[in-house]
């Protein structure tokens, strides 16, 4: 870095030991500007000096911060060259870095009385903009990083100020009441996303490390934090991309995971199973935080795990994309079905827009487009976002779930759309063979709509439309794969890769300000009231669908499901009653002994193969 300046992504570099670029030139480097203005570059200068106190290194820190401080550093909250200087997050994030600047230049008898002076007046102005709770973002992950740096420089400066130590005791009791509100009983970060999930627990987890917590309950809370963040690491330890999430590698080492992280179960998932402790298999239920998650129980950790994730809340407007529903699918050594991610956070939407009415805070087109429904693997209709915006968010609309001996799961969902539009997602997989898609939808108020269910492989798929549905084959796995409808009145749409005109389509955000092309397609139905999608998706060739005996009364509570491939014919009854148990039945016939669809008397003689096993949650939903 001293060599080269500090660079961060695809950001030009900055040398420290020259004029620091701290005005915002337009609107694409918004994100940049931010972390300037943070100090983001003076973080690991700071960590050498506290290790090496070589001076050669505050020396370096102490000129950008005296540069900041006769620009910025009177604590006015507006500037004519960026809203960065007292945004809410910077001011959190600078407050500790300058306190220990400021102490650690002090001892080591490096600063004027004039310099000292200065960097004391940005302090207490750091403080001041802290102590006033008009100043704090109390409802998402903003306030936690302003109440993390007002802690600690409290701590710092408290033998010292009497301002500093009230920082700290304020610091103390608003900690308390922000993780509890962040983060659901259950450890799940309430803003949509995995990848917040793990960086507000980086702070904590620093927080702990370092003194600043020392609650009894606390601690307990962030243990159940980091266990369910374990939940959301692919078996190829990437983080699954939900919302703001990068596709983030958060691959260790043993000792780097050991130093690392605090729960066995998360040093087993992001070294491979070296260290630590299995988190579990099978479904897993965040009933708060509101996320299905399966896991597929194997010996041993494997890559080659099946492994879906469904996000099934909608808490606040914080990082939530129109994304209702939308799920995750990796199997057979890697992703299958992905989401958008985050790509960026540029050009800020004028007020009354009608990009700011759709619920948009950003409107650069490509970060328009990672956040839009058709851009996840949901059900659109109208060509229309979900809304999110004026609207009350729904909670958690988990519904009921089971696992079958013979292997299967099954993921119930249900929430609204649009006032009255009713909308129940069903996802069923067999580890390793297939997954169906199933989704139901009724408008009550009677109105028709154009819906299309949405699906997005991943970018080293290869797709390819036939004349019952579509082909893929990954470049990657060497996997192929055969995608049909199993009930009738759904159209295919042709495929999509890389587009922008007339709509952006086919793309996908692996980090910030990267968009990558994958396919993607839908089934649509048009001018519908009540329908019906059920997408099969099978690592099987051969298969043949069955739309004749293949059926879902209107209700949507009844629905049975057959086709055949190469391994035989199959067959799922699925019961979804008002009130009581989800019921699955699942049989198949083996091609090997009879090569004709299993008839209604065998189906019923080979289910009783295997053992059926109820949900063990009564439904949330009374419909």
């Amino acid at each position: 870095m001293l060599d080269k300046g500090w660079v961060r992504r695809n950001y030009p570099a900055v040398r420290l030991d020259q004029e620091i670029p701290w005005p915002l030139q337009d609107s694409s480097q918004r994100s940049w500007n931010f972390h300037l203005h943070c100090w983001d570059m003076l973080e690991d200068l700071l960590a050498a000096y506290s290790l090496g106190l070589d001076r050669e290194y505050l020396q370096l820190c102490l000129r950008v911060a005296l540069d900041w401080s006769v620009r910025y550093g009177n604590g006015a909250t507006s500037s004519d060259d960026t809203p960065f200087a007292w945004y809410d997050m910077a001011v959190g994030l600078r407050s500790y870095r300058l306190a220990y600047l400021l102490e650690a230049a002090r001892a080591a008898q490096m600063l004027s009385a004039e310099d000292d002076s200065l960097l004391w007046q940005a302090l207490r102005a750091h403080q001041a903009y802290l102590a006033d709770d008009a100043n704090i973002a109390f409802h998402n992950n903003h306030g936690y990083y302003q109440v993390a740096g007002q802690l600690a420089m409290g701590r710092r400066f408290s033998g010292q100020s009497t301002f500093m130590a009230e920082a700290h005791a304020q610091g103390e009791m608003r900690l308390r009441r922000m993780l509890e509100q962040q983060f659901a009983a259950d450890g799940v970060h309430r803003e949509h996303s995995p990848d917040y999930h793990r960086m507000v627990y980086d702070t904590l987890s620093g927080l702990i490390g370092s003194g600043l917590v020392e609650d009894p309950g606390l601690l307990e809370l962030s243990l159940r934090v980091e266990q369910a963040l374990a939940w959301f690491v692919l078996p190829n330890r990437r983080l699954v991309n939900f919302g703001d999430s990068d596709y983030r590698n958060v691959t260790r080492t043993a000792e780097q995971a050991e130093h690392k992280w605090r729960t066995a179960e998360m040093r087993w998932q992001t070294s491979a199973g070296e260290i630590g402790k299995n988190p579990g298999a099978g479904l897993k239920r965040f009933d708060q935080g509101g996320y299905f998650v399966y896991r597929q129980p194997m010996a041993g950790f494997s890559e080659q795990a099946a492994y879906l994730a469904q996000t099934a809340a909608f808490h606040s407007r914080t990082h939530k994309h129109a994304d209702d529903l939308s799920f995750f699918w990796y199997d057979r050594g890697g992703e299958v079905l992905i989401d958008s991610g985050r790509y960026g956070y540029l050009g800020k939407t004028e007020q009354n827009s009608e990009l700011w009415l759709d619920g948009h805070w950003y409107a650069d087109p490509k970060r328009v487009y990672c956040e839009s429904t058709r851009a996840h693997n949901c059900l659109e209709f109208d060509g229309k976002n979900y809304p999110r915006k004026g609207i009350k968010p729904y909670g958690v609309a988990l519904g009921r779930s089971l696992e079958l001996a013979c292997g299967l799961v099954a993921m119930e969902t249900e929430c609204r759309h649009f006032k009255g539009n009713r909308h129940v997602r069903l996802l069923l997989l067999m580890p390793g063979q297939w997954l169906i898609v199933f989704d139901w939808f009724h408008d009550n108020q009677g109105n028709s709509h154009d819906v299309r269910q949405w699906f997005h492989l991943a970018e080293d798929w290869q797709l390819e439309a036939q004349k019952d549905g579509y082909q893929a084959a990954s470049d990657k796995t060497g996997q192929r794969l055969q995608i049909v409808a199993l009930l009738p009145g759904s159209a295919a749409s042709r495929t999509y890769r890389g587009e922008n005109e007339p709509l952006m389509q086919g793309w996908w955000s692996p980090a910030e300000r990267q968009l990558l092309p994958n396919s993607a397609f839908c089934y649509e139905q048009a001018a519908a009231v009540t329908g019906s999608f059920a997408t099969l998706f099978s690592f099987t060739e051969g298969i043949v669908a069955d739309p004749v005996r293949s059926e879902v009364k209107a209700s949507g509570r009844q629905i049975r499901l057959r086709w055949r491939d190469q391994q035989g014919s199959h067959q799922i009854h699925i019961a979804r009653p008002a009130d009581g148990e989800l019921v699955v039945e699942y049989s198949q016939h083996d091609a090997r002994s009879d090569s004709n669809p299993a008839g209604p008397d065998q189906s019923k003689t080979i289910s009783a193969k295997f053992r059926r096993i109820q949900s063990r949650f009564l439904s949330k939903f009374k419909v």
